[in-house]
């Protein structure tokens, strides 16, 4: 796992008020400003609607960039849901302390054709994947809440913010979905 794909996922959810702790490769995520019963029935979300449908969650994310999560990518490599095994999960309720969470992954991207992707998305619910964030959402949801004359004390977000301050990413780019 690429811990910086995980830093980029953490400060995500840190730049849109959760409360993270990472442990491993798992981010722990709370809201407390969410509000029961708010919640979407988006499985896919875009980074703009974070804050409005997740309360407690465990995070997964899988930093296999080059690769689109087909029916066949996540037969072949069953470790992608090895976070919603037993053990992991009880140590995700003694997290919580009984609250109800819901179970993340952020992935690279799902398959263009739409029946490959329905398939896919079938195959994560089945294995209890509640919702689901491509790093494209992740990504572009940063820079567009980093400011570019502000000072970050996290790397990722400085890192971002001089691009942005030196027009590296246009107000179009921004809203694309890569």
């Amino acid at each position: 796992m690429s811990q910086a794909s995980v830093e980029i996922v953490r400060e995500f959810f840190i730049i849109n008020n959760f409360f993270v702790l990472k442990k491993e490769d798992l981010l722990f995520v709370k809201n407390t400003l969410f509000t029961r019963g708010e919640s979407g029935g988006k499985f896919i979300l875009p980074g703009t609607e974070i804050s409005s449908n997740v309360g407690n969650a465990v995070v997964k994310p899988i930093s296999w960039h080059t690769m689109k999560f087909t029916p066949g990518v996540l037969s072949k490599f069953p470790e992608i849901f090895d976070f919603l095994k037993k053990p992991c999960l009880e140590e995700s309720r003694k997290y919580f302390k009984g609250e109800d969470f819901q179970k993340i992954l952020v992935i690279p991207s799902l398959p263009a054709s739409e029946a490959l992707k329905e398939e896919s998305i079938r195959i994560m619910k089945e294995r209890g994947i509640d919702r689901l964030i491509t790093f494209s959402s992740v990504i572009s949801g940063l820079i567009e809440k980093i400011e570019s004359r502000h000072v970050y004390l996290s790397s990722v977000n400085e890192v971002l913010r001089v691009l942005k301050f030196y027009g590296f990413f246009t107000e179009e780019e921004q809203n694309l979905p890569f």
